[in-house]
């Protein structure tokens, strides 16, 4: 009888897997791993010796380490881009609205000098102040307000 409950224990042994690595292996294979992510044969049979494992699984262990190791990297690349995308996109989107407010402004002031100079109002002197704040004291300022209105809006698309 005991020799019939110890048959299926072979049998069973038989049809496993191979044994899986132990935590010494793998420590050593993580710390080999980080030095050098690809290994000469030589390397590899050598490893192989040291740990007690056979050369294929040696070879096996460093080509599934690099593919987690390159789809670890590729995620975290992607983390970091789309991190900085959200960044500019933000960073876009509120020069945008600066743009529009800055575009608002322009129009208000070359109206308020078109005025002036065709004598229907006088600039008076909270425009004159509104004008010195935004370009300081000068003498083309309706010059400047001429070319900024002719900026291209390329951005806004």
């Amino acid at each position: 009888m005991e020799s019939s409950q110890q048959t299926p224990t072979k049998n069973k042994s038989k049809n496993q897997h191979p044994k899986r690595f132990t935590n010494e292996q793998i420590k050593a294979l993580e710390s080999i791993f980080e030095q050098e992510t690809k290994l000469e044969p030589t390397k590899k049979m050598q490893i192989a010796r040291d740990l007690s494992l056979h050369p294929r699984q040696v070879a096996i262990w460093f080509q599934n380490k690099r593919a987690r190791w390159k789809s670890k990297r590729l995620e975290q690349e992607f983390t970091k881009l789309k991190s900085s995308y959200d960044a500019l996109s933000i960073m876009f989107d509120d020069l945008k609205k600066e743009k529009h407010s800055l575009q608002i402004q322009l129009h208000e002031l070359n109206d308020r000098l078109k005025k002036n100079r065709d004598g229907d109002v006088g600039v008076n002197d909270d425009d004159e102040k509104f004008i010195t704040s935004c370009f300081g004291e000068n003498e083309d300022q309706e010059f400047i307000f001429d070319e900024l209105s002719e900026i291209p809006n390329w951005w806004e698309s």
